[in-house]
């Protein structure tokens, strides 16, 4: 046996250990109900691109009862990053998945496949495989995606849901060249198709205007959400071609208030990134002070009293722009990652990740996510509750013990430092 095939070997025996290592510890809540939890993995990685070299994306629709497709996307300038040889044509990826019901996390299905990507001049490499599905059934789909020699270590989770009626797995937005959508937001005047379940040719849109809210502190509680009536109503042949203009939510389907689903539309025109003075304005409000907003808002020149403010905060152009550089990158980390009935940066879980960064250690459980940071007493515990069971449709649950470590949070980027977990742990 050549050294290659034992290391083959051996790479698949690891994994099958991995996929199989989770545990049902008891985790009490408020009611005192046991409430299964998945502490095999740490998901924290699935949050922190630096984890491995290439960073893939997933996404999932259940077009029949029977089965669902999943898509990944690989960037190719982290292929090629990886890979360094600019003469490397092929790179391969070894994915493999575990089909759990997410109410007990028990494994349903495994498999493993084999990818070979041809290296091209495209902005990303796509790859698809099907799923068999059980009717009326909730599941979490984890993902591992290796290749050993390229530093390629990454494990996905995505949620699935197999129930009856139009629902938000139902559908998929593709681009006119037929790519796949990998967030529920679309760019304003960009023309997109979706396609929907079998049997299902049309579906009521309504309309909800974006509202220039931010998400409140940890520390405050949330207020009683009012009913919410759309702006307009329309009615969308799935297969059809659409624009929509007006930023908002698109909610597909007329479901109640909290279980809005459907297709968040920016103005930002490079999103989920962050490139224009227009774009950098919004996400300021995390730190800003309402009158300070309010004067860089107010303005005649955006980008001179935008590059006035950070630059007052660190005395420091070279500090200045390295805040810059990491804000606004944990700004397009989270549009990307949990975007739900908005930007992703306007989410619970995105003004935290914006301000701390990735987390530590991530626990899930079938409807909440655990983000812990920093280590011994010096830790600190964020849980988001997905209490409507959409997609990404995570809140905060608040309490008044947050105002010191978020007092901490907003006082070291503020003061033109960069908050990172390090400082909890006052090293």
């Amino acid at each position: 046996m050549n050294t290659r095939t034992f290391v083959y070997i051996l790479l698949i025996v690891v994994l099958a250990s991995l996929g199989g290592c989770f545990t049902l510890p008891q985790n009490n809540a408020a009611s005192n109900a046991p409430q299964p939890k998945s502490n095999a993995s740490d998901f924290s990685a699935m949050y922190n691109p630096s984890s491995s070299a290439v960073n893939p994306q997933i996404t999932a629709v259940v077009p029949s009862p029977n089965e669902a497709d999943v898509f990944f996307r690989l960037r190719t300038q982290e292929i090629r990053n990886a890979v360094a040889n600019p003469l490397e044509k092929k790179f391969p990826l070894y994915v493999k998945y575990f089909l759990r019901s997410a109410d007990d996390f028990h494994i349903i299905d495994t498999a493993s496949m084999n990818f070979n990507f041809e290296i091209t001049d495209s902005e990303y490499l796509y790859g698809k495989f099907k799923l068999v599905l059980r009717e009326n059934i909730r599941y979490k789909l984890v993902v591992d995606f290796v290749n050993v020699h390229y530093n390629v270590r990454k494990r996905l989770l995505c949620d699935i849901k197999n129930t009856s009626g139009f629902h938000e797995y139902s559908y998929i937005v593709k681009t006119l060249s037929g790519e796949v959508l990998f967030t529920n937001v679309v760019r304003a005047g960009q023309i997109v198709q979706i396609q929907g379940p079998l049997g299902k040719e049309t579906v009521d849109v309504e309309y909800y205007a974006q509202k220039p809210y931010v998400p409140l502190s940890p520390y405050w509680s949330s207020p009683v959400k009012s009913p919410s009536i759309p702006d307009s109503v329309f009615r969308y042949r799935f297969g059809d071609t659409v624009s929509f203009d007006a930023p908002g939510l698109y909610a597909l389907g007329s479901t109640p208030k909290n279980d809005k689903f459907g297709i968040v539309v920016t103005k930002n025109h490079t999103y989920p990134n962050v490139t224009t003075v227009a774009d950098m304005l919004e996400p300021m409000k995390l730190i800003c002070t309402g009158r300070e907003y309010e004067l860089i808002d107010s303005s005649s020149n955006t980008k001179k009293a935008v590059d006035a403010y950070w630059l007052g905060l660190s005395k420091n152009e070279k500090n200045a722009k390295e805040q810059i550089r990491v804000f606004y990158s944990r700004v397009a980390l989270a549009n990307m990652m949990f975007a739900s009935s908005t930007e992703g940066w306007r989410t619970d879980r995105g003004m935290i990740y914006v301000m701390l960064g990735p987390p530590t250690v991530v626990n899930i459980t079938p409807t909440s996510e655990e983000w812990s940071y920093g280590s011994g007493q010096q830790s600190v515990v964020f849980t988001f509750e997905n209490y409507s069971g959409l997609r990404n449709g995570f809140s905060l649950l608040r309490s008044n013990t947050y105002q010191s470590i978020w007092q901490q949070v907003t006082t070291t980027w503020r003061s033109g430092k960069i908050f990172t977990v390090s400082k909890l742990n006052n090293e």
